[in-house]
């Protein structure tokens, strides 16, 4: 694999534990364990954390590491905003070409995420729930859309609600899982604009101001 794959996919792998919880807010993220948790060199290592310190992800930390950027709330609120609505696109332009294969891998996710919501497991749930949308993010025929999508999601350290109290965390993600089946009835419905609707000014719309 050469040293631009290997960038790409350490990058990919921090964002990865950086927005399901992986990597605690206060963490301190350093080459050496980059390197040690995916066995690469340290010069792609190098290069993620800094394409992330670019990207406004992670900061320099002098002599210590990288540190988690800590998002203001009307900064976060503006990306939600902006992700809604190109997720919301997404789906419409998708709903032409979605199969009802696609409908039951997305079910598949939604029980998925139940499960990781069952034994609170909160990174294995942000990855359902991502994997429940990339089914038709996929779809939208739009690559452009699809990199705009990727590019605002990797400048957030989280695009999920998240909170330290388990309770009040794994009953979010519960009421959000149960919009997911909500969602792959409008589809299956192919109703274009509820869809857009019910994603842009519902499901994307913030209800718990302290846990974004």
């Amino acid at each position: 694999m050469d040293i631009n794959s290997l960038r790409h996919m350490a990058m990919e792998s921090i964002l990865s534990k950086i927005q399901k919880g992986e990597f605690a807010p206060d963490s301190i993220i350093t080459e050496t364990l980059v390197c040690e948790s995916l066995n690469i060199s340290r010069t792609p290592a190098r290069e993620a954390l800094i394409e992330l310190v670019t990207n406004g992800v992670l900061e320099k930390i002098p002599r210590k590491g990288y540190a988690i950027t800590k998002f203001d709330q009307k900064t976060k609120l503006d990306s939600y905003e902006i992700l809604g609505n190109l997720d919301g696109l997404a789906a419409k332009l998708s709903l032409p070409y979605m199969t009802s294969q696609d409908f039951n891998k997305m079910r598949e996710h939604i029980d998925l995420a139940n499960v990781a919501i069952k034994y609170k497991n909160y990174p294995s749930y942000c990855e359902q729930q991502e994997n429940f949308h990339n089914v038709y993010i996929s779809k939208c025929n739009n690559k452009q859309l699809i990199t705009l999508l990727r590019q605002i999601k990797d400048t957030l350290d989280r695009y999920t609600y998240y909170s330290s109290n388990e309770s009040e965390l794994f009953s979010i993600c519960a009421s959000m899982n149960r919009e997911h089946e909500e969602i792959v009835q409008l589809f299956e419905k192919g109703d274009k604009t509820k869809l857009f609707e019910y994603l842009t000014d519902n499901h994307w719309s913030t209800k718990s101001m302290d846990l974004i």
